[in-house]
């Protein structure tokens, strides 16, 4: 019975150190962006170097699964404008009825952003956030989590 007692123990141990190994996240566990892809927080940002329409540049992250980057705080605007040299750059498109702007994944834009025009596709350049004819061609941002 002592060693029916301790081969349970062990058992019982055993079966613990597994059960903690596989919970546990591992801290040391390190996650990358793809190659041309710049890290900031939790989130990869790709910075185009050729032009596109709006549609053409919302395909082009969708086929890297990815998103035209949607601007969530002021520190990732700052991040962006610091990034995207002086090329303006695709971001998102659309406005509500109430005339809001809206992210592709429909949710409503902050309202940190001084946007100007009447256009509904809007791209980000040296002052901030600015609208224009979705056919005009510009550089993009796309943006997905890292991996």
């Amino acid at each position: 019975t002592q060693y029916i007692s301790c081969y349970c123990f062990i058992i019982f141990i055993a079966f613990l150190e597994i059960k903690t190994f596989t919970v546990k996240k591992d801290p040391g566990a390190q996650y990358f962006c793809p190659d041309n892809w710049i890290g900031f927080q939790d989130k990869c940002y790709y910075f185009s170097k050729e032009e596109g329409d709006w549609n053409s540049s919302t395909y082009n992250c969708l086929s890297q699964n990815a998103d035209l980057v949607m601007i969530d705080t002021i520190e990732e605007k700052d991040f962006l404008k610091r990034y995207k040299c002086a090329s303006d750059h695709w971001i998102w498109r659309d406005m509500t009825k109430d005339q809001t702007g809206q992210w592709v994944n429909g949710s409503i834009v902050n309202n940190w952003f001084n946007m100007t025009g009447n256009e509904i596709c809007f791209y980000l350049n040296e002052d901030g956030v600015a609208k224009a004819r979705c056919y005009t061609e510009r550089k993009w941002i796309c943006r997905k989590r890292m991996h």
